[in-house]
C-alpha cells in the first residue's frame, strides 16, 4: 500500500525492484524504537505528499535487516538518495520540513549523467 507516497520496504529484494523502478528515491531507514524516527515520520511523509515525482520509501531497520546491513546503515534515522540505480547521498539524523525540502533540490539538481560518466569510465578503467 502507498499512502501519501510512502512505500515500505522490507527486504533487499524489495529494495531492489523499487531501484529498478523508479529514477529517484528518498528512502528513510528508521525503527520502531527511535524518538527522533518517530519525530521525523510525519516531516518525511508531509514532503512525501507535496513531491509525487519521487518515491518515498520506509525501511524499519530491525524488518530488513539485510538491507540496513548492505547500506552499512548505524544510525537511525537516516535517509538514502538513489537516483538512476546510484545512491548519490546518506544522510544521519532527522531534519526540519524546510531542510528536507532544501535537500531535495539539492539531489534534483545534480547533473546524473555527469555522475553516470564518471561511473561508466572508472568500470573501463579496472
Amino acid at each position: 500500500m502507498n499512502v501519501n507516497n510512502l512505500y515500505p520496504i522490507d527486504s533487499q529484494a524489495a529494495f531492489n525492484q523499487q531501484v529498478t523502478a523508479h529514477d529517484f528515491m528518498v528512502v528513510l531507514f528508521t525503527a520502531k524504537w527511535c524518538a527522533p524516527c518517530q519525530t521525523f515520520a510525519p516531516v518525511f511523509a508531509e514532503v512525501a505528499a507535496q513531491t509525487p515525482h519521487i518515491l518515498f520509501a520506509t525501511v524499519d531497520m530491525d524488518v530488513a535487516t539485510d538491507l540496513a546491513a548492505n547500506f552499512q546503515v548505524a544510525q537511525v534515522p537516516a535517509l538514502m538518495v538513489v537516483r538512476e540505480r546510484v545512491v548519490i547521498d546518506l544522510v544521519n539524523g532527522a531534519m526540519h520540513a524546510h531542510e528536507l525540502k532544501h535537500h531535495l533540490h539539492m539531489w534534483q539538481a545534480l547533473d546524473m549523467a555527469a555522475i553516470n560518466a564518471h561511473f561508466a569510465q572508472r568500470v573501463s578503467a579496472s
